[in-house]
């Protein structure tokens, strides 16, 4: 009997934002080097594991994510709109899987932003995955944002179930007011 292939993770856009500088290390986005205070938001725990389809785990994968700040901006140059940035949140992070495939990050969740006269973007963080064999960019979404059902982005994906997460309650070692959003990874073969 074959065994059952895992649903590959949808691909989505790079996107304008890529970071220009050089990203921090490590997987807390809540502070910044030299800088005393924390990032402002709803602090989320983000983790998951990247798998291939066979459910095998994806051993020291590289993975770049990148956001907006709470307020919807990014730490970009090319970010012009009149959302203010945050001092203590540069929004870039590169870590990488375990053994096991698991990855984990502290972060804020990131706020929706206007894309357009009348489009607005919804909560996101975008990845750049690099497996031992293939590359994937993606994007996690948010279960619940008003805005998913307009953004071409989102609605582009075949398999929306792949990329829209639930938020979750903190587990017993976080803090009370964090939430949580596991988000697994698939790629074809790793």
């Amino acid at each position: 009997m074959d065994e059952q292939l895992l649903t590959m993770t949808s691909p989505q856009i790079l996107g304008p934002f890529y970071p220009l500088g050089k990203p921090s290390k490590g997987g807390d986005l809540t502070s910044v080097e030299g800088r005393p205070g924390k990032a402002q938001g709803q602090i989320i725990y983000l983790g998951g594991r990247i798998l291939n389809r066979n459910s095998e785990p994806v051993r020291g994968a590289k993975i770049e994510i990148w956001q907006a700040n709470m307020h919807g901006r990014y730490t970009h140059p090319n970010d012009q709109q009149d959302a203010p940035l945050d001092e203590n949140f540069e929004g870039f992070a590169v870590i990488q899987t375990d053994d096991d495939g698991y990855y984990n990050l502290k972060t804020v969740k990131p706020g929706a932003y206007p894309t357009g006269p009348d489009t607005i973007r919804p909560s996101h963080i975008h990845f750049d995955v690099w497996g031992k064999t293939e590359r994937l960019i993606t994007q996690m979404y948010f279960a619940g944002d008003p805005y998913h059902d307009a953004d071409p982005w989102l609605q582009s994906s075949r398999r929306q179930d792949t990329l829209v997460m639930p938020i979750l309650d903190p587990l017993e070692d976080m803090a009370a007011e964090a939430k949580r959003v596991e988000f697994n990874i698939v790629l074809m073969n790793g």
